[in-house]
């Protein structure tokens, strides 16, 4: 390793200005070692390591040499966009002209982000509805004759539009399909078989793991890069989100009153249609009845109920769906002369079984290690209640599922360790024969950051609290003059900030709690020296480099909501097998994000600002110094006249 990334090494005739950086040696090395012994491997590696290059280097050498298949999964399409378009093109250079070998590398996406030829012909003979698709639709057309696979990220569609012309799995018919030979989606799937080198997301990652490593070729090596999220996206892809909406839906897809055209309308069977009908009635009835019950359930002040119990209500809803799924077996061979409604019928029939499976999950409440629970959005009108269910533990399901079925897994992120502690995340990964290793940023913290912690500020208990902040939010960003992020824990205090800072400072405020957090970035980036105010989505994933962002303001050390049912399941969790959950997962879990917030300002070596940290605890409590200890070595102050000063001085240095 020391040969590729050594300043004399080859590198430096594919990267201009390519220099050594020691902690990319030792990164690299640590991989290549442990691929060596099959053990599995956390990084962490802070800004500015070249981490990506010290994964993918070593993994694919081996990959190559041992006739090894490398997965590496990420959360951020950013990094998956860094990897195809800017690292691996490097690379694949550099092992050609090291190892005398070359490679082979894909993005793989889940179905539906490929097209269907077949449907894509049966929309264009039944007619489009907006005058803007036949352009659209044109380019679709042009791309398909390429013969060149592609995607929906590969161009501009509508969202409805796509809905229409991507893959169903459900309804594909595969090598039976007319257009198989010219169609994306087995093409990729072709091309991914020859691949040594395949980059997914962590849902996708996932998926594969929950349908029986099917959708994936077989892969030997794994590389999670941004590991620290991998715990919350686990549990949502095997977790239960359904609505009333979404359960109405569903079912009107066979049959809705008054409606021109239904699936049902094609049903030769007389005798056998109208007893559907009735049986969906029925079901729609009871599903009204159902979610009722639900709503009655939710404390009227509360947006949140956790089930302990199953209610006792849904059992003849799942019945009589039970008598429906039977009845659709019966139906399909009557739309067998028309290809459009057969294939409609076999995706509403997915869904349908779908959302049945799940529908029995939640009410039974028959999976173990789940928790379960319901959220009420919007005023209490009929229809705005979610049933929800979460695994409470993964750790079982990584250690059966991931770790013991690859030769070996690395777990990468700037975030893993806590005071270069590893064993929360091994513990609640279920990681196994593992080695760590915990390396610095080559950033001059230094001569790069002025921290500033609120020392003098109330406990966010008191009364104050939030006065304060603004007060100490308002001084700081009038002296920056802008480009400021400020991280929050909660949308109502960002909105009571929020509203005191229009009145105080003469800058563009562009905050979460009024528009989508895209939107707000957007126009934060667009809008010289202005104000981006940003809850949990903000906290990690974004990349202000530059001016862009001279300050960062951490509002409150981010403690998840004890009350959150994930959360409490899991504090409960702990409590039963006698440890103590604050310790043990409340406090580490806070550290890793705080970490990864406070990483939002400084991306490269020529960044400086100023990083506030309004919650005192962090210097008036125990736990305090778990935080401190995780922060680089800084310039700290402990007051904003001193922050104006050594920042004014950072700045002319």
């Amino acid at each position: 390793m020391e040969k590729f990334f050594s300043t004399n090494g080859p590198l430096k005739e594919f990267i201009s200005g390519y220099e050594e950086r020691n902690a990319q040696i030792e990164m690299a090395n640590f991989i290549e070692n442990n691929l060596k012994t099959k053990h599995n491997g956390l990084v962490e590696a802070g800004t500015g390591t070249g981490k990506t290059m010290a994964y993918i280097i070593p993994a694919l050498k081996f990959a190559i040499e041992n006739e090894k298949k490398v997965y590496i999964s990420t959360e951020t399409k950013a990094l998956q966009k860094q990897l195809i378009d800017k690292d691996l093109p490097v690379i694949k250079k550099l092992i050609t002209a090291v190892i005398g070998k070359e490679f082979k590398y894909s993005l793989c996406l889940g179905s539906s982000n490929y097209p269907c030829r077949r449907r894509f012909e049966l929309l264009v003979r039944k007619g489009v509805k907006e005058k803007g698709d036949i352009v659209v639709l044109e380019d679709v057309k042009s791309r398909f004759d390429s013969g060149d696979i592609f995607t929906k990220l590969d161009f501009g569609i509508r969202q409805g539009l796509w809905s229409d012309i991507c893959r169903e799995g459900d309804a594909c018919l595969s090598f039976r399909c007319p257009f198989s030979s010219g169609c994306s989606y087995m093409m990729a799937r072709k091309e991914w078989e020859k691949s040594d080198l395949l980059i997914m997301n962590h849902y996708l990652f996932f998926t594969n793991i929950a349908s029986g490593r099917s959708y994936l070729p077989e892969g030997n090596i794994v590389v999670i890069d941004e590991a620290h999220s991998v715990e919350d996206i686990a549990s949502d892809q095997l977790g239960i989100s359904l609505t009333y909406a979404q359960l109405l839906d569903i079912i009107y897809l066979f049959n809705k009153p008054g409606r021109k055209i239904n699936l049902f309308d094609s049903v030769k069977a007389a005798g056998l249609k109208l007893e559907a009908i009735k049986v969906l009635e029925i079901i729609a009835v009871e599903a009204n009845d159902y979610y009722e019950s639900l709503r009655e359930i939710i404390d009227e002040n509360k947006m949140v109920e956790r089930l302990r119990k199953p209610t006792g209500h849904g059992k003849k809803l799942v019945e009589n769906m039970k008598i429906f799924s039977l009845m659709l077996d019966d139906l399909e061979p009557s739309f067998e002369d028309d290809e459009v409604l057969k294939m409609d019928f076999e995706l509403a029939r997915s869904r349908y079984l779908n959302i049945f499976e799940n529908l029995k999950i939640f009410i039974f409440q028959n999976m173990e290690n789940y928790v379960y629970w319901l959220e009420k959005s919007g005023e209490d009108i009929f229809g705005n209640i979610t049933i929800l269910a979460q695994p409470i533990d993964i750790s079982f399901i990584m250690k059966d599922e991931v770790l013991s079925q690859y030769d070996s897994t690395f777990f990468v992120s700037a975030t893993l360790s806590v005071d270069k502690d590893f064993s929360f995340i091994t513990k609640r990964l279920g990681i196994i024969n593992h080695n760590t290793i915990s390396l610095e940023s080559p950033f001059d913290y230094k001569n790069q950051v002025v921290l500033y912690v609120g020392k003098y500020i109330k406990d966010p208990l008191h009364e104050d609290y939030t006065e304060q902040v603004g007060i100490a939010t308002r001084e700081i960003v009038n002296h920056l003059d802008g480009n400021c992020l400020v991280l929050f824990t909660s949308y109502k205090m960002m909105g009571e900030i929020r509203e005191g800072l229009e009145y105080e400072i003469d800058l563009p405020i562009h905050s979460q709690d009024e528009t989508f957090a895209a939107e707000a970035m957007a126009r934060y980036i667009d809008d010289e020296n202005s104000v981006l105010l940003g809850t949990h989505s903000f906290w990690q994933g974004i990349d202000l480099p530059g001016d862009l962002l001279r300050g960062l303001i951490i509002t409150k050390l981010p403690f998840r909501v004890p009350d959150s049912p994930p959360v409490q399941a899991r504090i409960e969790k702990i409590k039963e097998f006698g440890g103590n959950p604050f310790f043990m997962y409340q406090l580490p879990e806070a550290v890793i994000r705080f970490k990864q917030g406070f990483g939002r300002l400084i991306r490269s070596s020529k960044d400086k600002g100023v990083v506030a940290i309004l919650d005192s605890r962090i210097v008036t409590k125990g736990y305090g110094s778990k935080f401190f200890n995780s922060l680089p070595n800084c310039r700290v102050v402990y007051s904003i006249g001193d922050l104006k000063k050594e920042y004014d001085k950072l700045i002319e240095e």
